[in-house]
């Protein structure tokens, strides 16, 4: 997607590659390592209460006859899995007695509010999972994916209520007749030697979300009608705790996501595809079939909804990538590529770091866009272009007056709800500021942009 907290970062287009796998984030720690813990036991294999650390070293305790450790899966940087592991180290089952009630007690220490959401569990015959039955609750994934561990598992919910900082004391992760499991055809608990839960752990931010304002990308334009299918900035406060852009995971059957970090965007209505989320922005593409006029916005986080931020949308608002970084002397200049794909049409060392020089009549060079609407083959709004495409409506490009092929026009393949637009560079006077004007059904563009065209 073309936007990023800043506009665009206009040293690579790469950056706006949809899917593209976002760089791994560490752990937020909510937990913090070597943090002092307790571990508890009941008939596993035998009662014990022993002190620890919080951390992925493995630690005996129970005597000696269990092995545990910890470790925490990063989720965006909202929250954060906790997820510990257990087994005993001579290969022995970990419930001792069949007829005896088995659990775990924990004591451990917050670092910051959180919500408890999901609760993850997971049996295993010397490493191998095994399938649980449903308790309290939970629901069986006995599937080859589950969020957390390979294999079957099962899942239940959290009780969503907020967890406060500091310490946190007999926490009971499981407490069930081992014996009943075996009765009913489930775990093995004979056998069964190792055992790992996962908590979900999720950031809250300190109120419901504020809007302040709501534009068309900034990039393209910053506009402050919408229209289907166009993308938008949405500015204000208290609309997530960190900073979380849409990765591959996110896409479902080649649509983006419509809840990110745990904030969700209505628009009129319907559900818009959220593709980054910060404490006071996100970014996000309006829906399909959203009722033309005067239409609300609302932000949903953990925290709450915000009250209702009017938006009036249009049938299409067009727009083409020109960032204020291209404004020279005053002079708003489009983005535009060279064909080698890494040189920009601007004079030669306009933008420090910026590999550029002015385009030649006859050259093709390459534009971008959001907001022209419709094309054929449709694509939705959230979707990933997989195929070349044409406009349906008609465009006309002029250089200084002067018009210039279009040799495509369309969403470009492999992004979403990016336009793209390959222009052959008409006869004009050389000038570093010729006017480029688009027209789209008749009607021209709002922006008034200029590009650098030489000998």
């Amino acid at each position: 997607m073309p936007l990023t907290p800043s506009g665009m970062h206009l040293a690579s287009l790469a950056l706006l590659a949809v899917a593209g796998v976002q760089a791994q984030q560490s752990p937020l720690g909510l937990i913090p390592v070597g943090s002092p813990i307790r571990w508890g036991g009941t008939n596993s294999p035998v009662n014990y209460s022993d002190p620890s650390t919080f951390g992925p070293t493995p630690v005996l305790v129970n005597g000696g006859r269990v092995r545990i450790w910890q470790e925490q899966r990063p989720l965006g940087s909202n929250g954060e899995w906790q997820i510990f592991h257990m087994e005993t180290t001579d290969g022995s089952p970990l419930a001792s007695q069949l007829n005896a009630n088995w659990n775990i007690t924990l004591d451990y220490t917050l670092r910051v509010p959180v919500s408890f959401d999901m609760a993850v569990r997971q049996w295993r015959v010397d490493g191998r999972p095994v399938t649980g039955i449903s308790n309290f609750g939970a629901f069986c994934c006995a599937s080859l994916s589950n969020p957390v561990f390979p294999g079957p598992a099962y899942i239940g919910s959290g009780f969503n209520g907020l967890l406060p900082a500091g310490e946190q004391r007999n926490w009971v992760e499981v407490f069930v007749n081992p014996y009943s499991f075996a009765n009913n055809g489930g775990v093995p608990t004979a056998r069964a030697n190792g055992f790992s839960f996962a908590w979900r752990f999720t950031l809250r931010p300190e109120g419901p979300p504020v809007i302040r304002s709501v534009i068309s990308a900034g990039a393209f334009g910053a506009q402050s009608s919408i229209a289907s299918g166009t993308w938008i900035e949405i500015y204000g406060s208290n609309f997530a705790v960190g900073t979380q852009g849409w990765a591959a995971e996110d896409f479902d059957s080649g649509f983006g996501p419509t809840r990110l970090g745990g904030v969700e965007v209505s628009i009129g209505g319907r559900k818009a595809y959220v593709n980054y989320v910060s404490p006071g922005q996100i970014n996000a593409q309006v829906p399909a079939n959203v009722a033309l006029g005067q239409q609300s916005v609302t932000v949903t986080t953990p925290g709450g909804t915000s009250a209702a931020f009017p938006i009036n949308v249009e049938g299409v608002k067009p727009g083409l990538l020109a960032p204020p970084a291209f404004t020279l002397s005053g002079t708003q200049h489009v983005v535009a590529l060279l064909p080698d794909n890494t040189t920009y049409v601007l004079p030669p060392g306009a933008i420090a770091g910026l590999n550029s020089r002015r385009v030649r009549p006859g050259e093709t060079i390459t534009l971008y866009g959001i907001g022209f609407g419709s094309v054929t083959p449709a694509v939705a709004p959230g979707q990933v272009a997989t195929q070349l495409n044409a406009l349906v409506a008609p465009i006309v490009v002029r250089f200084g007056g002067v018009q210039a092929n279009v040799s495509y026009a369309g969403l470009a393949p492999n992004f979403v709800g990016l336009y793209q637009f390959n222009v052959t560079v008409p006869a004009v006077a050389a000038s570093d500021a010729v006017p480029l004007t688009f027209t789209l059904s008749g009607v021209d563009l709002a922006q008034r942009l200029v590009i650098a065209v030489g000998n």
